[in-house]
């Protein structure tokens, strides 16, 4: 018995076996051969199996590690999945293991062994590349609906192998305002305040290297209460003419506009309401100068669930020189801010009035870019 265990291993130690641990790296989907060399393997056998080694008590405080043995192939048959494992042999020593549409389970260990004694083992490392998917059990892009100046938290979670980065991704904006600085390979955005400027919409990207890369939209409506603007506060005309006043609610959700004069409100007839964009609305009131009582201040009064603002503008006769001139806003539910541009328009017969003029930026106004070009075209 002696004399014939001393036989096997002198045998054993004269095969050519490369023991080298190797690495793989495959993308999901793709096709993957693990190469194993014998030379001379006589009588003895080649094995192939994969070792997992999975987390048992995820839960517990006491995490172990298994080790899961899964049999594959021995001496050339496959016993396990054949669908999914085949064998590769040549004369010159190669067993092959083939393994034809990668999934993610098949990352792992997975040995190739030859039952000399004592026994060698090649070992080789599979890791399967994963695409990123971002993580959300809703099935429609989330939507926001926020009131300016509240907070608001944006996650992104991702999975995939390797491990995701995440980016935030915000377009055709200044990126230079402070609100608008996302974090850096962070799957959560917390803005402590958000604006009514913020952008409608935020765009998470998810990128580890394996395309194609995954991305979620955030839809988000900021919600303020309305911000009143004129053209113009002080209008002279004559008798017998048409005057037509111009005022602008930025709001979210729309602003409804009514005018009123001497606390009673102007039928709806004599004017005209036009929504120029996702914020603005502009309403024009057209004035016939019959008489006198058609003088004085009318009310231009912007409304929506957030809160209310209203402004005044003067309508003058031509021949009235010398007048106060004053612009009052008037606020409630919140403090809106004030914006008032005191300019003089002349329909005939040009007088001198002293006026003063207050520049509106939007900067000062806090509105979007695109509803600051409209309303500079409008005041044109």
């Amino acid at each position: 018995m002696l004399f014939l265990y001393i036989l096997v291993h002198l045998a054993g130690s004269l095969v050519a076996f490369d023991t080298t641990t190797e690495y793989y790296t495959v993308p999901v989907s793709g096709k993957c051969v693990l190469t194993c060399y014998v030379a001379e393997v006589r009588s003895f056998k080649v094995l192939w199996q994969k070792i997992d080694r999975p987390i048992v008590g995820g839960n517990q405080t006491n995490v172990q590690q298994q080790e899961q043995l899964t049999l594959i192939a021995f001496d050339g048959i496959v016993y396990s999945n054949k669908d999914h494992y085949r064998l590769e042999s040549d004369y010159v020593g190669s067993y092959n293991l083939i393994i034809d549409r990668v999934n993610e389970d098949d990352q792992g260990e997975y040995q190739c062994q030859i039952n000399t004694e004592p026994r060698k083992t090649k070992r080789i490392f599979l890791t399967v590349q994963v695409p990123p998917r971002i993580v959300d059990f809703r099935p429609n892009p989330p939507l926001h609906s926020i009131r300016a100046g509240s907070s608001l938290t944006l996650s992104c979670r991702a999975e995939g192998t390797p491990m995701p980065q995440i980016r935030w991704r915000i377009r055709d904006v200044d990126m230079n305002q402070a609100d608008l600085l996302p974090p850096d390979n962070s799957n959560i955005w917390f803005i402590p305040s958000i604006s009514n400027t913020f952008p409608r919409t935020v765009e998470c990207i998810a990128d580890n290297g394996v395309l194609p890369a995954s991305n979620r939209i955030f839809t988000i409506n900021v919600e303020y209460a309305p911000v009143v603007i004129l053209n113009n506060d002080l209008i002279q005309t004559e008798q017998y003419q048409n005057v037509t006043i111009e005022c602008h609610a930025l709001s979210r959700p729309f602003a409804r506009i009514t005018w009123e004069k001497n606390g009673k409100m102007i039928e709806k007839n004599k004017m005209s309401n036009t929504r120029v964009n996702q914020t603005m609305t502009t309403s024009r009131l057209t004035i016939q100068m019959n008489n006198n009582d058609d003088l004085g201040q009318y009310h231009c009064i912007a409304e929506n669930i957030h809160g209310r603002m209203e402004a005044i503008v003067h309508v003058l006769q031509e021949s009235m020189q010398g007048i106060k001139h004053e612009t009052k806003h008037r606020h409630s539910k919140h403090n809106s801010s004030r914006i008032s541009t005191n300019r003089l328009l002349t329909i005939t017969h040009p007088i001198r009035l002293s006026t003063t003029t207050n520049v509106y930026s939007e900067r000062d106004i806090h509105i979007s870019s695109s509803s600051y070009r409209l309303l500079k075209t409008h005041s044109l």
